[in-house]
């Protein structure tokens, strides 16, 4: 076991050459999402005075319930032409390039490869190399498991560079006709891990367990590729978002005897486009100390850590013996946060700018309570709901989910009716908070699945009154009378 500093050589990113802007769904799906009112939801001061890890994120994500696309300006996505395995490949010659490496100097290569195109193993055959390869998956967090894991291997003296490949094809793996579409991005990329200089490379890195997000993504197979879609669990992205980034980030630094304040800059990654927003607050950092790819290049899942690295080098941001974390969820899998201290890093070559301002805009802002009062939100907690009539609760209901959807789309009530589709309310982002804000009120469980297509509002007023029923008939000891009641 040797004691060498060990960090990333080279690194290299690779884009597919189509940028699909949001003019897309608009032209071709015009009522996938109806638009939405220019005003922002707005968050009560007494949550903000000691919030919680929902109430961080609830505050990060109020100031795109406006925007129609929730923060989505622009993705690169595969053309008919190009191949998971091409961009792979691309960047795999890259990165053994900037590291002045021949393909025989590799010793291991582990790759990940999320939504694949193709099934099976070809970058090792397509490139010639000789060394064993083998794959590494831990969902988003799978560049930072291969580093941890190419650094232990390194460690034991038996290897001397290690190719890692990532890449994600998320485009492929859902329907265009889902709001999920919008978020989702194809890109690939790779690095050598090798011995570094004295201090510099990977100081420390810290892996938790992300089972409390089980279930937050939903895979199937749909013919010959796996496809996804927003889960039963979704809400536990925002539940656990904070809590995971602190965890992460203080033990690690307690693993290198590093405080926050010295640490220079901050990369995480971005499933959504406030994600960086909501790090950034729970962690107490100045925004300036980090950035946002999400406008550019969507949700790339695992290659985020790369692209990262890349633009911040790149752009003479990141500078060598800079102090850099870097933080990874995988949702229902791991969350890691690995702290570096940058080297003489090789790069591939530079990916496309992006085509509007907007996409290009990088900084980080923190959202700001407003100074007017918060808007109205329903009122009925699980006590009213029970203290009224049975014949009269799903009345209740439905008024209750109306007066939400009233107020979370900032329009006037009589504009929504109790037979109106979740289709033309609802895109993911407002489906989980609509099944948070319900499961909180009524303590009742709330498959994802009731929010979408064609199921209608009184219908979901139905449900949870159902839920409701064979809760209470199992845990109460009632008479006969209000047992018969319930089930009427």
């Amino acid at each position: 076991m040797t004691s060498c500093s060990i960090g990333i050589r080279s690194v290299a990113v690779q884009f597919p050459r189509e940028i699909r802007t949001n003019d897309y769904w608009s032209e071709k799906y015009p009522n996938l999402a109806a638009p939405v009112a220019s005003r922002r939801s707005r968050i009560a001061r007494s949550a903000l005075a000691n919030p919680s890890g929902f109430d961080i994120w609830s505050q990060e994500v109020a100031p795109y319930l406006s925007d129609r696309f929730r923060g989505n300006v622009e993705r690169r996505v595969l053309s008919e032409a190009e191949t998971a395995l091409s961009l792979e490949s691309q960047a795999i010659q890259d990165a053994i390039a900037a590291a002045n490496l021949q393909p025989d100097d590799i010793d291991l290569a582990i790759a990940t490869s999320l939504f694949s195109d193709t099934l099976g193993f070809g970058q090792a055959a397509k490139l010639g190399l000789r060394c064993p390869a083998w794959n590494l998956e831990s969902t988003c967090a799978s560049a930072l498991v291969a580093l941890q894991t190419a650094r232990a291997l390194i460690q034991t003296g038996e290897y001397r560079h290690i190719l890692v490949v990532v890449s994600q094809m998320g485009s492929k793996a859902v329907e265009e006709t889902d709001t999920l579409s919008w978020s989702m991005g194809d890109a690939a990329g790779a690095f050598i891990v090798s011995e570094m200089p004295v201090n510099q490379g990977v100081l420390a890195t810290h892996i938790i367990s992300a089972r409390e997000a089980a279930g937050a993504y939903a895979y199937e197979l749909a013919g010959d590729r796996l496809s996804i879609r927003t889960g039963d669990n979704a809400s536990a992205i925002a539940e656990t978002a904070v809590d995971f980034v602190r965890t992460c980030t203080q033990a690690v630094l307690d693993k290198a005897g590093v405080s926050l304040q010295e640490v220079d800059w901050f990369a995480f990654n971005t499933p959504t486009a406030w994600y960086a927003s909501v790090c950034a607050r729970a962690l107490g950092i100045d925004p300036a100390r980090t950035w946002n790819l999400y406008p550019r290049y969507a949700n790339i899942g695992p290659v985020f850590p790369l692209a990262n690295l890349d633009w911040a080098a790149r752009g003479q941001k990141l500078k060598e013996n800079d102090l850099i974390l870097v933080y990874a969820n995988g949702a229902g899998a791991t969350a890691v946060a690995t702290l570096m201290r940058w080297g003489d890093v090789a790069l591939g070559c530079e990916p496309a700018p992006p085509l509007s301002s907007a996409a290009a805009q990088t900084t980080v802002q923190l959202a700001a309570p407003e100074p007017t009062q918060p808007a109205e939100i329903p009122n009925l907690s699980l006590e009213k709901l029970l203290a009224t009539a049975p014949s009269e609760r799903e009345i209740q209901l439905e008024t209750y989910l109306l007066g939400w959807f009233a107020s979370s789309l900032q329009k006037p009530i009589h504009q929504f009716n109790p037979q109106q589709t979740f289709a033309t309310l609802l895109d993911s982002l407002m489906a989980l908070m609509l099944k948070s804000r319900i499961e909180v009120d009524f303590q009742v469980q709330v498959p994802i699945e009731q929010l979408f297509g064609d199921r209608t509002i009184h219908e979901l007023a139905e449900y949870i009154l159902s839920q409701l029923t064979l809760a209470t008939l199992t845990s109460s000891p009632l008479c006969v009378e209000e047992r018969e009641t319930l089930r009427l």
